[in-house]
């Protein structure tokens, strides 16, 4: 059994394939298991990836390739990945980010020595202007996670594999990290954090994350929409009450998507009929942040568009 399999998810990245490659083959734990899913690529991706495992020709036995008939979205191909792999623990990276060469091997050595479930780590984002903001992965518990002040990705995490067994699947390509996360967090025995930054989320406008507009919006809102539904569930199994605090600020926050484009009535529409039972509770239920209840009452009011633009004006 390999001590950590990285599963990475590929689809049209060859100009960013080969510096992920090199970051992964490159790593200084020997000890790893690959597995590269492709979800039918078009831009010869896996053609960067074949030539950059050959500078590795000790890393080949290591290395996994799938390729999905066709193209099936990343919460698939997560899924798919989980089922290949053999690893103790597992860890997540994008094909087009990269990571520290000693970043399996720190996570490892950390979770072999406390008998921890999860190892959290921090990593560093970049954002629509090329600026990169240090992010600490740290996370506290799956109250952190529901509340929206720890974050949720894959990447800042190694776990235990035996976490991922029978977990309720994702079912859409918004929040499926989320969705994951939640689920071993919620399973996990012992968690810890190292306080170094091992990985490096690259912007790129073209993922689905990322489209602007109304309709691209209006999409991830009922994509994300589709997991909370599945993930429900799940967490009122696990004793959290429908009207606890936590769950009533991530019942909002499954909001988010829709709120730059509210001042559209059928977008407003939709808003309202989120989760419509939360809007009482959010103004009533402590913990919930006084800005964020504030601009509840501004969008439900129509004055979110014209306080937003006072504020950039103001800026």
């Amino acid at each position: 059994m390999p001590a950590v399999s990285i599963i990475i998810p590929v689809y049209n990245v060859a100009p960013y394939m080969a510096r992920c490659a090199r970051s992964l083959f490159g790593q200084t734990l020997r000890d790893l298991e690959f597995v590269f899913v492709d979800d039918a690529s078009t831009d010869g991706s896996l053609a960067v990836l074949e030539a950059v495992l050959a500078e590795f020709p000790a890393r080949k036995s290591q290395v996994r390739i799938h390729r999905m008939p066709f193209n099936s979205g990343q919460a698939q191909v997560r899924m798919q990945a989980l089922s290949m792999v053999t690893g103790e623990y597992v860890y997540h990276c994008d094909s087009d980010d990269e990571i520290e060469p000693d970043t399996c091997q720190c996570l490892y050595e950390k979770a072999v020595a406390e008998g921890l479930d999860i190892v959290t780590c921090n990593f560093r984002k970049e954002d629509a202007a090329g600026r990169w903001q240090e992010v600490c992965g740290a996370c506290p518990g799956v109250e952190a996670l529901l509340r929206d002040t720890a974050p949720p990705n894959l990447v800042c995490r190694l776990v235990r594999r035996s976490l991922f067994s029978e977990v309720v699947q994702p079912v859409a390509d918004v929040g499926e990290d989320m969705m994951l996360t939640i689920q071993v967090t919620l399973r996990a025995a012992r968690s810890g954090h190292v306080d170094r930054t091992f990985y490096h989320y690259r912007y790129r406008e073209a993922s689905t994350s990322k489209a602007p507009g109304r309709e691209a919006a209006v999409a991830r809102w009922k994509a994300l929409q589709q997991n909370v539904a599945v993930l429900l569930p799940v967490l009122y199994g696990a004793g959290f009450q429908p009207d606890a605090p936590a769950v009533v600020h991530f019942k909002y926050n499954s909001r988010h998507h829709l709120e730059p484009f509210v001042g559209d009535r059928d977008v407003y529409r939709l808003w309202r009929e989120t989760f419509p039972e939360i809007d009482r509770q959010l103004l009533f239920t402590p913990g919930i942040p006084l800005e964020k209840k504030g601009w509840f009452l501004l969008i439900h009011l129509h004055l979110f568009r014209p306080v937003k633009r006072l504020t950039r004006s103001l800026h």
